[in-house]
């Protein structure tokens, strides 16, 4: 797989005006999407579940490459996403999404391995393309651990209101199904989900989107533990695995972003709130031509509301054509409590981190 993509890159960037979708006869689509970067971090402890930046260069860690291809059918539509994310190796990529859709009049049905439908950026959470920083502010999209799809099925109800304004109403539900997520070097976390269901409700006009969601869900839970260090009398000895099993987790979450945009000048602001964590961003960018400049600010509390870290984003995007851009980043994230990971995948021994980036994002 290797061997053609940096034909495929090639391809995209010396064909500027290159479609956004490639057509498969009358009745089908083909599209895709990716991002590469060079990161690096002035912290030993690595930053970002799934992306593990250390003071290394790394020029792997955001990698993504995506695939998208959609069916039609009077009003029957199937859709399949396939993505190697930045935890996965090229050769097992993840199925983000696969399920039918019918469309009835403002009715759309759908069943099968669905996107969680939770946040502002969910639907396009990994095409970089789709956002202007290069990743979704950590404090919200990863309170869920970066978990972004489930196994069920949605109605959703969609009514134009006036002239200039839309509503979209979508209560979701889950079946039982299981992920495993590894969390870092020494933890590895499986989930059994025994049921989940939740409401995503969408409010927006030509200037501005307002998002709302509710999940609830319940949950088993095994966390092994590698190279875990105990105390013992004649000293602390490391032992080669520690499992711990919970059964019958239950999570509420509810979560309130929106986006306005002011001619260039766009803002976008989110919360989310569970029964284990707050969290909240802003960010402001502002649009010179091909150049969009922004700045973001972002908080994280724990579950008695008590402040354990913030991060502060400066940036700026440089769209090469319409469907390539370039962003360079600086990051500064802030631990402001002991014994707190914050946005590093442990809990690290200096609270404070740079995190440099330079990142490339394109769609075809």
């Amino acid at each position: 797989m290797k061997n053609w993509i940096p034909l495929l890159l090639g391809a995209i960037f010396t064909t500027p005006y290159a479609i956004a979708n490639i057509d498969l006869g009358e009745y089908a689509t083909l599209s895709g999407f990716g991002s590469t970067s060079w990161s690096k971090s002035d912290n030993a402890m690595p930053l970002l579940i799934h992306r593990e930046i250390d003071d290394n260069d790394c020029f792997d860690c955001d990698t993504t490459f995506g695939l998208q291809l959609d069916l039609y059918y009077d009003n029957i539509r199937a859709s399949a996403q396939l993505v190697k994310r930045p935890q996965d190796n090229w050769s097992d990529p993840e199925l983000e999404w696969a399920y039918l859709a019918y469309n009835l009049e403002n009715w759309t049905f759908q069943i099968g391995r669905l996107r969680a439908p939770l946040f502002l950026y969910s639907e396009y959470y990994y095409v970089g393309q789709a956002y202007t920083p290069s990743r979704p502010p950590t404090e919200v999209y990863s309170s869920i651990l970066g978990i972004t799809y489930y196994e069920g099925g949605s109605v959703t109800w969609t009514q134009d209101v006036g002239e200039q304004y839309t509503l979209s109403v979508t209560p979701f539900a889950g079946i039982k199904d299981s992920k495993d997520i590894r969390l870092s070097d020494s933890t590895f976390l499986e989930l059994e989900t025994d049921d989940m269901y939740g409401l995503n409700i969408v409010f927006s006009s030509n200037n501005y989107r307002w998002n709302f969601s509710y999940l609830n869900s319940e949950y088993d839970q095994k966390v092994t533990l590698f190279n875990h260090m105990v105390d013992t009398p004649s000293g602390p000895i490391i032992l080669p695995s520690v499992v711990e099993v919970e059964k019958d987790i239950g999570i509420e979450l509810f979560s309130i972003g929106a986006e306005y945009e002011f001619d260039n000048l766009t803002f976008t602001t989110e919360a989310q709130k569970s029964d284990r964590t707050t969290s909240w961003y802003a960010m402001v960018a502002n649009r010179y031509g091909q150049w969009t400049p922004y700045l973001s600010f972002a908080q994280q509390y724990d579950e008695n509301d008590k402040l354990e870290a913030d991060s502060l984003l400066l940036g700026a995007r440089y769209d090469i054509f319409y469907n390539v851009s370039i962003n360079a980043e600086w990051q500064y994230f802030n631990n402001k409590q002991p014994l707190v990971n914050g946005a590093f995948v442990e809990e690290p021994e200096d609270k404070h981190a740079n995190l440099f980036t330079v990142m490339l994002n394109f769609v075809f």
